[in-house]
């Protein structure tokens, strides 16, 4: 039989597991040693030889084999071909050692978020990673977890779960803990849980039946998509190549109509077109942005933000709106229990976050045991906690596994002297309404010693509304609950007839759905404080310096938000706030009126977020969104970048998002938007030295040309060029430190994309000085000696482009603001080419291939001059840039 047709008390049996107490550590430890981990195989591995071929594979390098080919056919010298597949080789291993590297920083990215669970194991709930998860393990599931390992359910509370990724059927599937005595597919095995998929709604226990690759997941070998690592920006490049590729294509078509109405001969031009296109064929060039790009992420992974989408590190830079929640962000997100009101007292609760040290006590030192209301408050916050909250001494910080407000709310229980497990003895649940923010409560349905009794918490609005004992002085005590700064939290009761109770899973969901009614009574209100970060006024300021507008969406209540929004300097007295009621009477044309003076929404829904993430897009804006629940995972997709919240985000918000903070802070976000800044600015760097030195070396032959001069470098000597260059130097300017005022406004004055105007400007404003300086001293001697000639081409065109390195640090620092000594990767990468290109020039064999001469201290020093002119010449522009802007 299979295992949900099997009854569970032989299933425990089975598994020699316990449905209350779990497995043992013992028995853990040898099933762990019998089935291994709990994780799915991962994709062959390439071997270094298959990566090596594959740099091979590609339109661009084909593109240089059959230029080889042309040239060893047509070209005056056969050996430039062999040494063009030479340089091919070279550059085949340098690519296959970058993407190594890459490989491992990406399988380095994956350590940095670890899933975890609720498992009971020796009596005890512990929070422990799913890879060590067991047969037989004991665990507890809640709404927004992604599925460990395939379980049988033991306890369902209104359990949902999307199976979509399983089975391909969007709808969520309602789960039971009957077992099934046909034999159905697994889409209907509804008293089974299945890896991999994720919890809608409710909450439950299950044990554990499979693991790894056992599960169904591991049976048709899934590979999920938080383990798929996507590089759409190297996509994009490659697009730009074949671009550049037609553009090359035309101009050679141009070039041989001109040679050949100039009277050059078929042979000559062939080779010299051949040469154009090695030197402007970016091979290179995927490799080394998807290298700044990787490295980037890995430098942000280790300030606590983890990438999963490359392509959201431009949209990170280039944010205009942040749209963030308060809790957890803003906030330390450790909701403490403050203040209780029990429509008798008010009750004053002290302590230090989830620590349970701490005293309830009120002005007339009345015993908290003396007022009914406030033990029922206790009970009912006991006994609808389904967090989990583990102390971490190393770390001095609290794990909470579920709901921070459930977990605070459960510390204020057993600062009464009140136990869950204690609970547990005198009430039997019999039914719950997991909270969902449509009904915006959790209710619990349970008999006490025969008589069955409803706690309901949820928002006080809804509370209020639904209980017949409220009268003026509760709405007066809420109002100025909300006003001190507290998030406040209704609670109710009502009795019912347990006798009264259905037979059938519907029938009871029917029968306890409309228990819930406006007979019920008012037990009061817990008042809730989660402290603000102290540093988050310092970052909503420089967000703004950085023209990022920060703008709050929460739930909590209005003045809440607006006191939380005031305290951190988001909110001020000319700004608009927009409370959920409003914001659903108002179009969208009203909203977009006044949007930009909108810092606050309140009491707005997942849903709602959404529609503030369109109207902002409607203003052509790019934004960035924060969520944690199921609910977020629409708002997440739909905004340019999506942020998860590492320690309080559903595994569902996280799948969703292109970036998850693994600390929740605000202060990542601000940090996250320097680092997409600092990496945008690296892959433009790389861009422009790569297409300013290549264009350098397209000009020199279109000059030459036009000229009707000889070919002023070689076919193998533009391949050497580039393979020293590009492969070093590109490499190194991609390790430039963080540039200062990347937080400042003036960053973002105008929007530019990777390649722009701009950019293909400061390529010319290099390029033309590179190309005609080049041309120039080949003409001082090529009637002389044709080969000296080209080796002072080749030494002229290297150290224009080393120059041009440096240059490209920065489009407006001067290299002196920055430091010279701050790239020390540059420094070292110079040194390296200076020393290739002096043994280019004096070891004989090199000399051979490469057809190069020695040449004196005097023409060493001439070519200096020359090329270093264009460093101060763009030295001159960056100043005069700096001059504009201060002047403006």
């Amino acid at each position: 039989m299979e295992f949900y047709q099997r009854s569970l008390d032989s299933i425990i049996t089975h598994f020699s597991t316990d449905k209350k107490k779990g497995l043992s550590e013992k028995q853990v430890a040898q099933l762990l040693q019998q089935k291994g981990l709990n994780i799915l195989p991962e994709g062959k591995q390439e071997s270094w030889l298959s990566v090596f071929i594959r740099q091979f594979q590609s339109p661009l390098i084909y593109i240089l084999l059959l230029a080889a080919v042309i040239i060893f056919f047509v070209g005056p010298d056969k050996i430039d071909a062999f040494i063009i597949s030479g340089i091919l080789f070279f550059n085949a291993i340098i690519g296959t050692i970058q993407e190594g590297r890459t490989h491992n920083i990406l399988q380095s990215l994956k350590r940095f978020i670890k899933n975890t669970c609720v498992v009971i194991r020796d009596d005890k709930k512990d929070i422990v990673e799913n890879k060590y998860l067991v047969p037989g393990d004991l665990i507890i599931v809640q709404q927004g977890q992604r599925v460990p390992a395939d379980a049988r359910i033991i306890e369902s509370n209104q359990l949902q779960v999307d199976e979509s990724a399983l089975t391909g059927e969007s709808q969520g599937v309602d789960k039971v803990t009957q077992p099934i005595t046909a034999t159905v597919a697994v889409g209907e095995q509804k008293n089974m849980l299945f890896k991999g998929t994720y919890i809608l709604s409710g909450s439950g226990t299950a044990v554990v039946v499979t693991t790894g690759i056992d599960t169904e997941f591991g049976k048709i070998h899934t590979v999920l998509a938080e383990d798929q690592t996507d590089l759409p920006l190297q996509r994009e490049i490659e697009k730009l190549s074949y671009l550049i590729l037609l553009f090359i294509l035309a101009m050679c078509v141009f070039m041989f109509v001109l040679g050949a109405f100039l009277g050059k001969p078929i042979q000559e031009l062939l080779v010299m077109l051949t040469a154009l296109f090695i030197c402007v064929v970016p091979e290179g060039l995927p490799v080394v942005l998807t290298l700044v790009l990787v490295t980037g992420v890995y430098r942000m992974a280790k300030q606590k933000v983890l990438v999963k989408n490359m392509q959201a590190v431009e949209a990170l830079g280039r944010a205009d709106v942040i749209v963030i929640d308060k809790t957890g962000t803003l906030t330390r997100n450790e909701m403490v229990v403050t203040q209780v009101f029990t429509g008798k007292n008010m009750w004053a609760v002290s302590g230090q976050g989830y620590f349970v040290e701490g005293e309830v006590t009120t002005d007339d030192n009345k015993e908290p045991q003396h007022d009914n209301d406030l033990v029922l408050m206790g009970h009912a916050s006991a006994l609808l906690s389904s967090s989990e909250i583990t102390f971490l001494p190393e770390a001095n910080l609290f794990d909470i596994k579920g709901d921070p407000t459930n977990a605070g709310m459960y510390v204020f229980t057993q600062k009464l002297g009140l136990t869950k497990e204690a609970l547990a003895k005198d009430y039997t649940k019999l039914y719950e309404i997991p909270f969902d923010s449509r009904w915006k409560y959790n209710a619990g349905f349970f008999n006490n010693n025969g008589q069955g009794i409803i706690f309901v918490l949820g928002a006080p609005e809804t509370i209020v509304s639904c209980s017949n004992n409220v009268d003026e002085s509760v709405r007066t005590t809420f109002s100025s609950m909300v006003d001190s700064g507290l998030r406040v939290i209704g609670a109710a009761t009502k009795v019912f007839d347990v006798s009264m109770v259905p037979q059938g899973e519907q029938a009871q969901k029917e029968f306890f759905t409309q228990l819930i009614d406006s007979n019920m009574q008012f037990l009061g209100f817990f008042g809730m404080q989660d402290s603000i970060r102290p540093e988050v006024s310092d970052l909503v300021r420089q967000a703004r310096d950085a023209g990022i507008s920060v703008v709050m969406a929460t739930g909590d209540h209005k003045k809440t938000a607006c006191y939380v929004a005031s305290k951190v300097g988001m909110f001020s007295e000319h700004d608009l706030v927009v409370d959920g009621s409003e914001f659903h009477e108002l179009s969208d044309e009203q909203l977009l009126k006044k949007l930009d003076h909108i810092t606050v929404f309140s009491r707005v829904s997942p849903q709602d977020k959404l529609r503030i993430v369109e109207l902002f897009h409607k203003q052509n804006k790019i934004v960035a969104m924060t969520g944690d629940g199921i609910n977020d995972a629409p708002s997440l997709v739909t905004a340019d970048l999506g942020i998860a919240m590492g320690k309080i985000g559903t595994e569902v918000a996280k799948e969703a998002a292109d970036i998850i903070l693994l600390d929740d802070s605000f202060e990542n976000i601000i940090n996250a938007v320097e680092q997409g800044r600092h990496i945008f600015y690296s892959l433009k760097r790389v861009i422009l030295y790569f297409f300013a030195t290549n264009m350098g070396e397209i000009l020199i032959v279109l000059f030459a040309l036009m000229a009707n001069l000889p070919l002023p470098i070689t076919a193998a000597q533009i391949l050497w060029l580039n393979f020293v260059t590009d492969g070093f130097l590109d490499s190194a300017l991609s390790m430039e430190p963080k540039e200062p005022g990347l937080l400042q406004k003036s960053w973002l004055q105008e929007k530019t994309g990777l390649i722009d105007k701009q950019l293909v400007a400061k390529m010319m404003f290099m390029a033309i000085p590179m190309g005609l300086g080049s041309l120039w001293m080949f003409t001082q001697y090529y009637q002389k000696d044709l080969a000296h000639a080209r080796t002072i081409t080749l030494i002229t065109m290297a150290m224009f482009q080393w120059f041009n390195a440096w240059s490209c640090r920065s489009s407006t620092q001067s290299v002196f603001q920055l430091g010279l000594f701050t790239n020390k990767w540059l420094i070292a990468a110079t040194i390296f080419v200076l020393a290739l290109q002096v043994a280019l020039l004096h070891v004989p064999f090199m000399q051979k291939i490469f057809k190069t001469v020695p040449i004196t201290l005097e023409q060493w020093g001439s070519i200096v001059l020359l090329t270093s002119s264009l460093f101060i010449i763009d030295e001159l522009r960056k100043w005069f840039v700096r001059y504009r802007k201060s002047r403006a």
